[in-house]
């Protein structure tokens, strides 16, 4: 190459060579990085407002690639909520609302819908969502469109709303329900290890809540729903019907 004509072709080299660095800096999404989740959740227990008491989250927590969004009980008031977001390293305490169930909390006991922070582990929304694109990945379509097809959030419910699903009155598992919560043979990667079943993801007597995030969807509108366990894992994986 004449020397002229590399000299031309610099400053386009430096231009990308300074892309390719900016692309390789970059910190991973905040629902990707279970570091600074837990930084995050350690960060919202230090708010002086919570000095010498223990935050209460409200029914759930929403977690997005670039902040989080919760709500906790006025530690001064109980009927009161207030929603907390969490952006660019930064808590922001935002709208008050009623706690509607404020007065039912001691009579319903465990089944009440606050439930202390230090019992939820927010590291663990990055386990679920590496999860749900490991699940997605082996599903055709469903991640034909980077800019389209992806996960739009992991949600943590501070009750298992399943328990009620699949029950009749007298607190039987329903009948029609398959064994196991099992998957038809058709689907991708279609094995025992998708039934429900006693394992690393399940609840001891001390755990309470529910990680849950949307369904997978891939070509044709065949969608498959995914539940996890408390732990982050792979609960089941099932097409729906």
């Amino acid at each position: 190459m004449h020397p002229s004509a590399l000299a031309r072709c610099r400053p386009a080299v430096a231009a990308a060579l300074a892309l390719v660095a900016i692309g390789c800096s970059r910190p991973p999404p905040l629902l990707a990085d279970a570091a600074a989740l837990t930084q995050a959740q350690r960060a919202l227990a230090a708010l002086p407002e919570f000095a010498g008491r223990a935050p209460q989250v409200h029914a759930a927590a929403l977690f997005h690639d670039d902040d989080i969004e919760i709500a906790i009980v006025d530690p001064g008031d109980a009927r009161t909520l207030h929603t907390y977001r969490y952006r660019q390293g930064r808590w922001r305490r935002e709208d008050a609302m009623g706690h509607s169930c404020a007065q039912w909390r001691d009579a319903l006991g465990e089944n009440n819908d606050d439930l202390a922070l230090q019992r939820i582990d927010f590291a663990t929304a990055a386990r679920v969502r590496a999860n749900w694109y490991e699940r997605a990945r082996g599903v055709p379509g469903a991640l034909a469109d980077p800019d389209y097809d992806r996960l739009s959030g992991v949600w943590f419910y501070t009750r298992d709303h399943r328990r009620s699903v699949g029950r009749g009155d007298d607190g039987a598992a329903d009948s029609d329900a398959p064994p196991g919560g099992g998957r038809g043979s058709d689907e991708p990667g279609s094995d025992q290890r998708d039934r429900v079943a006693p394992g690393p993801g399940e609840r001891d007597d001390g755990e309470r809540g529910q990680w849950s995030t949307g369904p997978i969807s891939g070509q044709g509108g065949v969608g498959y729903q995914i539940e996890f366990g408390i732990d982050g894992s792979v609960r089941r994986f099932e097409r729906l019907r």
